[in-house]
């Protein structure tokens, strides 16, 4: 089974002053190596904080991009922060087991798209991408349930903090059953669990990667302290499992 912790970047609003882009990010490990790859996590924040002499550190996108939380009255300059960011990238893209599966969707496109009035445009856009983003993982559930020949499983960890639509969300893909199928029970089970992200490492690095995928897609924001080099890009580029970008 597969454990899929997924973040975002970004807001889901249509209103104006509202960011252009809205990034969901995830980060799949297979149960058998959630133990291996949280350690990895974890040493690699202790290093972090030890190399910086910082008493705890999240390894959250924003953070490290901006100088916020924990990093905000530390020493650390532009090339520090840098530096976590490749360090972080390199072991995600070198070490830990894991697959990465990110979704990007523009505002001014899906305007475009609908030029006729919707009664809750917000909510449809949420839809949207939400839809896009469970079916394309659940597609990789699939390919890889073929490929295997026995049935592949995957769960859904999000943020607390928008459990009501989230869980109706994923519902509609764990409360499907085809008795046809030759692969019974493949695809999303279970409710999504719901996490407070300073309490999960995996949540954290889900954070991560949405921060950067939209730096990705729109550039570097004016309160950055450095730009993702192409470098960065190519090399996450090779975890990721499947990247939506509109």
């Amino acid at each position: 089974m597969e454990l899929l912790f997924i973040d975002e970047s970004g807001d889901d609003g249509l209103a104006e002053g509202s960011s252009e882009f809205y990034i969901l990010s995830g980060v799949a490990v297979e149960d058998i190596f959630w133990k291996e790859t949280y350690w990895k996590l974890r040493t690699f924040r202790e290093k972090v904080t030890q190399k910086f002499g910082l008493l705890k550190v999240e390894l959250k996108g924003e953070e490290i991009f901006q100088h916020e939380g924990a990093l905000f009255n530390s020493g650390l300059v532009p090339y520090d922060q840098q530096w976590i960011c490749e360090r972080l990238v390199e072991l995600i893209a070198d070490e830990l087991k894991v697959e990465c599966f990110i979704s990007s969707k523009s505002k001014t496109s899906f305007r475009h798209r609908h030029t006729i009035p919707m009664l809750n445009p917000a909510k449809i856009f949420r839809q949207e991408i939400w839809s896009e983003y469970l079916s394309s993982y659940e597609r990789y559930l699939m390919d890889k349930t073929e490929k295997l020949g026995h049935p592949q499983t995957g769960m859904i960890f999000y943020d607390k903090n928008h459990e009501k639509y989230v869980r109706s969300f994923v519902r509609r893909f764990t409360r499907k059953f085809d008795v046809k199928s030759p692969f019974l029970g493949a695809g999303l089970i279970e409710d999504v669990v719901f996490y407070d992200s300073r309490a999960s490492l995996f949540i954290q690095l889900a954070d991560f990667l949405s921060s950067f995928s939209l730096r990705k897609v729109r550039g570097k924001s004016r309160k950055d302290a450095f730009v993702i080099t192409r470098e960065m890009i190519d090399k996450l580029q090779s975890k990721v499992g499947a990247f939506v970008e509109e």
